[in-house]
Protein backbone atom coordinates (compact mmCIF):
# COMPACT_ATOMS: atom_id res chain seq x y z
CA UNK A 1 0.00 0.00 0.00
CA UNK A 2 1.66 3.15 -0.93
CA UNK A 3 0.86 6.09 1.13
CA UNK A 4 0.63 9.94 0.57
CA UNK A 5 2.92 12.50 1.83
CA UNK A 6 2.31 13.01 5.43
CA UNK A 7 2.01 16.77 5.11
CA UNK A 8 -1.27 17.12 3.02
CA UNK A 9 -2.17 14.13 4.94
CA UNK A 10 -1.68 15.30 8.06
CA UNK A 11 -3.88 18.60 7.85
CA UNK A 12 -6.65 16.34 6.48
CA UNK A 13 -6.70 12.88 7.94
CA UNK A 14 -5.99 14.52 11.82
CA UNK A 15 -8.92 16.29 10.97
CA UNK A 16 -10.80 13.45 10.09
CA UNK A 17 -9.76 11.20 12.60
CA UNK A 18 -7.86 12.52 15.52
CA UNK A 19 -7.33 15.68 16.92
CA UNK A 20 -3.42 16.43 18.20
CA UNK A 21 -4.60 18.59 21.58
CA UNK A 22 -1.19 20.31 21.89
CA UNK A 23 2.09 20.30 24.08
CA UNK A 24 1.60 19.41 28.11
CA UNK A 25 4.85 18.90 29.74
CA UNK A 26 6.21 18.07 26.47
CA UNK A 27 3.38 15.48 25.71
CA UNK A 28 2.05 15.70 22.66
CA UNK A 29 -2.10 14.27 22.70
CA UNK A 30 -3.87 12.95 20.03
CA UNK A 31 -7.15 12.14 20.53
CA UNK A 32 -9.28 9.96 17.89
CA UNK A 33 -12.21 7.69 18.02
CA UNK A 34 -12.56 4.29 18.38
CA UNK A 35 -12.37 2.88 15.31
CA UNK A 36 -11.42 5.09 13.30
CA UNK A 37 -7.36 6.33 12.15
CA UNK A 38 -5.05 8.00 14.37
CA UNK A 39 -1.40 9.78 13.41
CA UNK A 40 0.88 10.15 15.91
CA UNK A 41 3.19 12.52 14.85
CA UNK A 42 7.69 12.17 15.46
CA UNK A 43 9.70 14.79 13.29
CA UNK A 44 12.93 15.84 13.63
CA UNK A 45 12.77 19.85 14.30
CA UNK A 46 16.25 19.30 11.72
CA UNK A 47 14.37 17.69 9.08
CA UNK A 48 17.21 15.35 8.40
CA UNK A 49 16.87 12.53 5.94
CA UNK A 50 15.95 9.18 8.34
CA UNK A 51 15.42 6.61 5.57
CA UNK A 52 18.95 5.24 7.19
CA UNK A 53 18.15 5.61 10.20
CA UNK A 54 17.25 3.96 13.46
CA UNK A 55 13.93 4.74 15.03
CA UNK A 56 11.54 3.34 17.33
CA UNK A 57 7.67 3.18 18.33
CA UNK A 58 6.78 1.85 21.87
CA UNK A 59 3.68 1.85 24.07
CA UNK A 60 3.70 2.65 27.64
CA UNK A 61 7.41 1.92 27.67
CA UNK A 62 6.88 -1.60 26.49
CA UNK A 63 5.21 -2.99 24.08
CA UNK A 64 6.92 -2.70 20.49
CA UNK A 65 4.43 -0.68 18.25
CA UNK A 66 6.69 0.54 14.80
CA UNK A 67 10.60 -0.22 14.45
CA UNK A 68 11.95 0.73 11.23
CA UNK A 69 15.74 0.64 11.03
CA UNK A 70 17.43 1.76 7.56
CA UNK A 71 14.76 -0.02 5.63
CA UNK A 72 13.64 -2.95 7.52
CA UNK A 73 10.39 -2.57 9.37
CA UNK A 74 7.50 -4.84 10.87
CA UNK A 75 5.73 -4.55 7.57
CA UNK A 76 8.63 -6.07 5.66
CA UNK A 77 9.78 -8.71 7.85
CA UNK A 78 11.25 -7.40 11.11
CA UNK A 79 9.92 -9.58 13.72
CA UNK A 80 9.29 -8.64 17.39
CA UNK A 81 6.03 -6.56 16.84
CA UNK A 82 3.62 -6.71 19.93
CA UNK A 83 0.34 -8.67 18.30
CA UNK A 84 -1.73 -5.61 19.49
CA UNK A 85 -0.30 -3.74 16.70
CA UNK A 86 -0.24 -6.42 13.63
CA UNK A 87 -1.00 -5.37 10.91
CA UNK A 88 -2.41 -1.45 11.69
CA UNK A 89 0.63 0.42 12.18
CA UNK A 90 2.12 1.78 9.06
CA UNK A 91 4.93 4.53 8.28
CA UNK A 92 4.75 7.52 5.66
CA UNK A 93 8.02 5.93 3.52
CA UNK A 94 8.23 8.97 1.39
CA UNK A 95 8.29 11.56 4.45
CA UNK A 96 11.66 9.94 5.80
CA UNK A 97 13.75 12.11 3.70
CA UNK A 98 12.05 14.99 5.97
CA UNK A 99 12.67 13.31 8.99
CA UNK A 100 9.31 12.55 9.28
CA UNK A 101 8.99 9.27 11.32
CA UNK A 102 5.07 9.83 12.06
CA UNK A 103 2.88 6.46 12.07
CA UNK A 104 -1.09 5.93 11.37
CA UNK A 105 -2.46 3.90 13.77
CA UNK A 106 -5.49 2.11 11.89
CA UNK A 107 -8.89 0.89 13.47
CA UNK A 108 -8.25 2.49 17.12
CA UNK A 109 -9.10 0.21 19.85
CA UNK A 110 -9.97 1.34 23.70
CA UNK A 111 -6.40 -0.60 24.85
CA UNK A 112 -4.37 1.51 22.09
CA UNK A 113 -4.75 4.62 24.83
CA UNK A 114 -1.59 5.22 26.05
CA UNK A 115 1.74 7.11 26.35
CA UNK A 116 3.39 6.17 23.40
CA UNK A 117 7.48 6.94 21.97
CA UNK A 118 9.10 8.19 19.23
CA UNK A 119 13.40 7.29 19.45
CA UNK A 120 15.90 7.70 17.85
CA UNK A 121 18.94 5.90 19.64
CA UNK A 122 21.59 6.30 17.41
CA UNK A 123 20.87 10.37 16.96
CA UNK A 124 23.85 12.53 18.45
CA UNK A 125 22.41 13.37 20.50
CA UNK A 126 19.64 10.78 21.21
CA UNK A 127 16.13 12.41 20.36
CA UNK A 128 13.29 10.94 22.05
CA UNK A 129 9.00 11.88 21.96
CA UNK A 130 6.37 11.37 23.80
CA UNK A 131 2.68 11.22 22.54
CA UNK A 132 -0.33 11.00 24.58
CA UNK A 133 -2.95 8.78 22.73
CA UNK A 134 -6.47 9.08 23.94
CA UNK A 135 -9.18 6.90 22.02
CA UNK A 136 -12.82 7.58 23.11
CA UNK A 137 -15.47 5.60 22.98
CA UNK A 138 -18.40 5.31 20.31
CA UNK A 139 -21.82 5.04 20.78
CA UNK A 140 -23.82 3.47 17.72
CA UNK A 141 -27.34 4.85 17.61
CA UNK A 142 -29.30 1.70 17.97
CA UNK A 143 -32.69 3.00 18.38
CA UNK A 144 -33.87 2.27 14.52
CA UNK A 145 -33.23 -1.47 14.93
CA UNK A 146 -35.70 -1.86 18.21
CA UNK A 147 -39.09 -3.49 16.76
CA UNK A 148 -41.74 -3.64 18.69
CA UNK A 149 -44.93 -5.77 18.43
Amino acid sequence: MKLKPVVPVLSCVCLLTGIILGHENGVVEVVAAEGSDAILPCSLSTKERITSKLFDWKKDGQKEVFMYDAGIHYNNGRSGQDEQFKGRVLHFPEELKSGNASIIIRNTRMEDSGVYTCFFPRLQPSQLFHIKLVVERTFKDRSGEITGE
